[in-house]
């Protein structure tokens, strides 16, 4: 089986993490996959002695939010999720992806520098407007997250070794020709069926009193209502008080000034560089040889030339060296530090990173271009509203902090901070309906003994940034079941529904004896005054008929009748014919791919599940 990792180590599956992380990086930034380069923050836990950081699971906890509310649409509302499960469910997935890299690293798994630069390489991210390899593209995507390019390089290589072990465990399986020929001939089988409908129109039937409190008996907690609070709060909103700003033309004009000036300070510059790692040769020999490299560079031999002959950087050598703009904080400090000091067309003496060893060249400075007043009048507007807003939020948030905290009330801190108190609904421990009802914060200070029990002030609760508030609890629902008297009505109509139900399912049972005694449909519909239907060619996924008629349909024999119960009603069937269309090599092909596909997914789970398993993991 080693064998056929190694030798998928290249395959489609593979290749697809490339755009998978350039796409990680243009939804959710740099904190997405950079876990790996800090050490910042408390372990939260091991996988077979491997540390996981604090600061991982936060990324890859707010990697999960993103994606949720990617998935919610525009109108989604972050604090109606759950943090508790959200940090669970990322933290599995990181200890699942650390098992999964021992697991490569342990099955002596590796990927040469070269796989990795021709994924690179091979990536349509990172091509230019001809459909060649652009060192622009690439540099702009790393550089628009923050990472620096060998950062990405250490990154991919961990996704390739997974992704090579996990191809190779599913390309492992396989699926017999007998199987796929039965389900394919099952899956594409259509039948023409006959059928009648028994509604419950006109049926008599009657619920006592007795039955329905003998329900209400036997389902007493279908009923219960659990305790209930409403708040009275005070609530501070970020873009509330930027509708109350006003901008004067003076400020305006000194926000534009002050930007014109640090506009026109600001200078692009464009940087090419020869790279040579360290990782199989010593520090040492890499300054040895760059500094070679320098003095053949000042005695006047090109450096594009030399950075093509030299450098170890896939991604710039053959362009000569050329990365590109460099902005201030895209590459190591060191780097950029050297960078900096250059003047346009001057080469660095070797510089140390983390990276290996680099001669820097600047290769150009351009002023950065100043806007008009009308053209960032807008944005300077909004800017000085929400400067100032800010400065109205973070200064209110602090006094309605204290009064709140001084005050046995609300009433007496929203007219001290000419604030107003509002009421919100009753809602449980579940949560209510918007931002500040859902908030997990809101709903556990609401029903902490703090406020619950002892009827103080909460403290300032932070929703968002851009949302806080102080609450207080005013009212108390204890938990209860609802009265037999409020709930009658219901219970009666879901026994009538009921009654109603089992007498057609009887009827139906009386009727489907002569339909099996062989009988016609037609006669049998007739005589008790139904009206049969006749559909053809109706599939597994028919949509224009009842699901549960569907479903029993696919359960029965050419020539067979049953009946199928609904929600509301009974059908009665007859299958009249089973059709099986021709097999062509265009469907064999795609069933064949998908039912592969499945058991290719099936396998990886059960691997995934098992090495997570096998791991010591110790949650700390």
């Amino acid at each position: 089986m080693l064998q056929s990792i190694r030798d998928n180590s290249s395959s489609w599956i593979v290749k697809v993490i490339v755009g998978f992380i350039v796409i990680t990086f243009a939804l959710f930034g740099v904190d997405a996959i950079v876990g790996a380069f800090t050490n910042s923050g408390d372990e939260v836990a091991t996988v077979n002695g491997e540390k996981i950081s604090r600061y991982e699971l936060e990324v890859a906890a707010q990697r999960q939010v993103r994606q949720v509310l990617s998935q919610m649409g525009p109108d989604a509302d972050p604090s109606a999720l759950n943090e508790n499960l959200i940090r669970q469910s990322a933290l599995q997935t990181l200890i699942d992806r650390e098992a999964a890299l021992q697991a490569a690293q342990n099955g002596k798994l590796a990927v040469s520098d070269l796989q990795i630069d021709r994924l690179i390489l091979d990536t349509p991210e990172f091509r230019g407007a001809d459909g060649q390899f652009s060192q622009d593209q690439f540099n702009a995507m790393l550089r628009n997250v923050g990472l620096q390019p060998l950062q990405f390089r250490q990154e991919l290589k961990k996704d390739v070794l997974i992704n090579q072990l996990q191809s190779g465990i599913s390309l492992s399986g396989f699926t017999t020709q007998k199987y796929i020929d039965n389900v394919l001939r099952l899956d594409s089988q259509t039948r023409d069926i006959e059928y009648f409908t028994i509604e419950a129109a006109g049926a008599d039937v009657a619920v006592s009193d007795d039955e329905v409190s003998n329900y209400y008996k036997a389902n007493e907690a279908a009923f219960a209502v659990p305790e209930m609070v409403q708040l009275s709060y005070i609530s501070l909103s970020l873009s509330e008080l930027m509708s109350d700003v006003q901008v004067s033309e003076a400020e305006l004009a000194g926000a534009y000034e002050a930007y014109r000036m640090k506009a026109e300070k600001q200078q692009a510059h464009y940087a090419s560089h020869i790279l040579l790692e360290t990782e199989e040769r010593s520090e040492e020999e890499a300054l040895k040889l760059l500094s070679e490299a320098k003095a053949r560079i000042d005695a006047g031999e090109s450096f594009a030339d030399l950075a093509k002959e030299l450098s170890e950087d896939i991604g710039s050598s053959a362009q000569g060296g050329e990365l590109g703009l460099v902005e201030q904080g895209t590459f190591d400090a060191d780097f950029e530090s050297a960078l900096f000091a250059l003047e346009s067309g001057q080469v660095s003496d070797p510089v140390i990173t983390e990276f290996g060893v680099h001669l820097i060249r600047l290769d150009k400075k351009e002023q950065a271009e100043v806007d008009s007043f009308d053209v960032k009048k807008a944005e300077l507007t909004e800017a000085l509203e929400l400067r100032e807003a800010q400065k109205v939020f973070v200064s209110l948030s602090e006094e309605l902090a204290n009064a709140a905290f001084a005050a046995d009330d609300l009433a007496s801190v929203a007219d001290e901070l000419k604030l107003k108190v509002q009421d919100s609904e009753f809602f449980s421990a579940q949560g209510g309906e918007g931002t500040i009802l859902s908030s997990p914060k809101v709903i556990r200070a609401a029903f902490s003994d703090e406020l619950k029990l002892d009827g103080q002030n909460s403290d300032l609760i932070e929703i968002d940034s851009e949302n806080a508030l102080v609450a207080r609890v005013k009212e108390v629902r204890e938990a209860t079941v609802q009265p037999l008297a409020d709930v009658s009505d219901d219970i009666r109509k879901r026994l009538v529904a009921e009654k109603q139900l089992a007498n057609m399912s009887k009827q139906a049972d009386t009727l489907l004896v002569d339909l099996l005694a062989g009988e016609p449909i037609d006669t049998v519909a007739e005589t008790s005054g139904f009206e049969v239907v006749a559909v053809e060619g109706i599939s597994r996924a028919e949509q224009s008929l009842p699901r549960e008629l569907v479903q029993k349909a696919f359960t029965l024999k050419e020539g067979e009748s049953a009946q199928a119960i609904g929600s509301d009603r009974v059908y009665l069937l007859s299958i009249k014919t089973v059709n099986q269309p021709e097999v062509n090599e265009e469907m064999m092909a795609f069933y064949r791919q998908a039912i592969e596909l499945g058991h290719m997914r099936a396998d990886l789970q059960q691997f995934r599940v098992a090495i997570s398993e096998q791991a010591e993991v110790e949650r700390l």
